[in-house]
This record gives C-alpha cells, structure tokens and sequence, in this order.
C-alpha cells in the first residue's frame, strides 16, 4: 500500500533535488530519493537505538560488577563493527 504526501521545499532545496534526480545520478524521480533519504534515517536511527541499549546494558554490567578487561571491550567493540559493516553489504 503506498500513500502520497505533500512537501513543500525552498527553491534552494527543490534545485538540489532536481541536480539528484536528473537521470544521470542515483535518483530518477523525486519520490526515489526521498524513499532512500528515510531508508537511510531509520537505519541510523536503528543503529542509534542498538548503540543506546548497549550503553544500557553496560551501565548494568557496572552497577552489578560484571566488568570487562580492555581486551574483551576492544573485541567486543570490533564485532560490533564487523556486523555493522555486513549489514551495509
């Protein structure tokens, strides 16, 4: 199901969309780019959301004394990126 909606953009800002949909760029309409511009805002926004419960999580490892060499951190940390980096592929 798809719904229309109505935006309203400075003439600056309709000229950059217009040089992004142009055929010769990634976009051919409009829609196309505003689609992929929230794609990409609820990813990071998701992302955010993983890094927050993390922090969380962590905050209640020290408050019940489970801490963590700076090995673990480091490894950790870098499957942490590693997923990151599949889920962009």
């Amino acid at each position: 199901m798809t719904s229309s909606l109505h935006v309203s953009l400075p003439d600056e800002m309709r000229a950059y969309v217009d040089l992004r949909t142009n055929g010769t760029q990634a976009f051919t309409t409009p829609s196309e780019y505003v689609r992929a511009l929230i794609r990409s805002d609820m990813e990071k926004e998701a992302e955010r959301l993983y890094v927050f419960g993390e922090l969380l999580k962590s905050a209640d490892d020290i408050k019940h004394g489970r801490l963590y060499s700076a090995e673990e951190v480091a490894e950790r940390s870098q499957a942490f990126l590693d997923e990151l980096a599949r889920e962009d592929q």
